[in-house]
């Protein structure tokens, strides 16, 4: 049997490396039946130096990256948008199929957006071009469901229309922290509601993709439910399925930092009013 192909999307100031990582544990849990594409977001933000047998070298790479601007999140600059579709897409044709989107926080924000692309790939010609790749069938199929952790968006009132005529239908598991800093709820449950198949879930956490072999299991019962697959149920004990409260502190290192602010969405309208008129002037 094919394995149920992810495609996940990192947040703000990650990268795909680390979202593997954070996932390891839950694809332990999930099985052979699932395997996980990572992919980079399109924006670099912090070069690292490789260092190899004792001595520098002078090639580096990125260890951070972003899908836009922290700030744009209200009002996309000219092009964030469009360099972001373009690389999701190139990725897309080079390792697509795929069954899944999996997005946490800024990559949900982004997977929001990919999953209207996806059931009506004429809201943006990015999306709708056919492929110049004879052997890549254009526009693909929309995934089977989406499981999205700390979602938002969209913000930029240009984007808004796209779910205003019809909400997509493809399945969305909508995870979301209680003790938040970074989230407003308001705004999380505005997001999940341009979905006309969504299911919500809270944790007792942050502004992270709940740890705890509980929510595992709970995601991976509903990508096979929505996926169509036979697979055994998740072999874990009943302590281990009972128990499915985070930790408000855990989020610590995933939510702050030089290159994600704590700054709630509430703020952020505050935030790109200051910065539009310099926008406008550029």
């Amino acid at each position: 049997m094919r394995p149920i192909r992810i495609l996940g999307l990192p947040g703000h100031a990650q990268s795909a490396e680390y979202l593997r990582g954070r996932l390891a544990k839950h694809l332990e849990i999930w099985g052979p039946e699932f395997e996980l594409v990572a992919l980079d977001p399109v924006e670099p933000m912090s070069p690292a130096t490789i260092i190899g047998d004792g001595h520098r070298s002078e090639t580096t790479v990125a260890s951070n990256f972003r899908w836009w601007d922290w700030t744009s999140h209200r009002r996309f600059k000219p092009g964030e948008l469009e360099r972001a579709l373009l690389h999701f897409r190139n990725a897309w044709e080079a390792e697509g199929p795929f069954d899944v989107i999996f997005g946490f926080s800024q990559g949900a924000a982004f997977a929001v957006l990919v999953l209207a692309l996806l059931e009506d790939p004429n809201l943006h010609p990015i999306w709708s071009r056919p492929s110049p790749r004879a052997d890549i069938e254009w526009p693909p199929r929309p995934v089977r469901c989406a499981v999205l952790c700390s979602a938002y968006g969209p913000g930029d009132p240009a984007y808004q229309r796209w779910f205003d005529a019809k909400r997509p239908t493809t399945p969305t598991l909508h995870l979301l922290g209680r003790n938040d800093p970074v989230l407003d709820s308001v705004h999380a449950l505005d997001t999940a509601a341009r979905f006309e198949h969504a299911e919500l879930h809270w944790h007792t956490g942050g502004h992270y993709i709940p740890r705890k072999p509980y929510w595992a299991a709970l995601m991976r019962e509903f990508m096979v439910r929505h996926c169509g697959v036979r697979a055994p149920p998740a072999q874990l004990s009943f302590a281990e399925l009972s128990s499915p409260t985070e930790s408000a502190a855990s989020s610590a290192g995933e939510s702050g930092g030089s290159f994600f602010p704590l700054t709630s969405m509430s703020s952020l309208t505050e935030i790109a009013a200051e910065a539009e008129g310099e926008w406008e002037d550029a």
